[in-house]
């Protein structure tokens, strides 16, 4: 792994973590669910990412 992938990768956390913030702030509920709807965001972008790779190699 290199510093750029781990560059990417602190990127797209702090991405995932302001939309869970921005989306739990529009709906009007408690800050608290950004956590939980900031690991639902990951691991949909992951099961993209897996798909598309796997589209790629086969």
């Amino acid at each position: 792994m290199d510093y750029m992938d781990v560059a990417e990768r602190a990127g797209w956390t702090g991405v995932e973590a302001a939309l869970a913030v921005a989306i739990t702030e529009l709906a009007e509920v408690s800050l608290w669910w950004a956590a939980p709807l900031a690991l639902v965001l990951a691991a949909a972008k992951s099961w993209v990412v897996a798909r598309k790779r796997a589209r790629a190699d086969g």
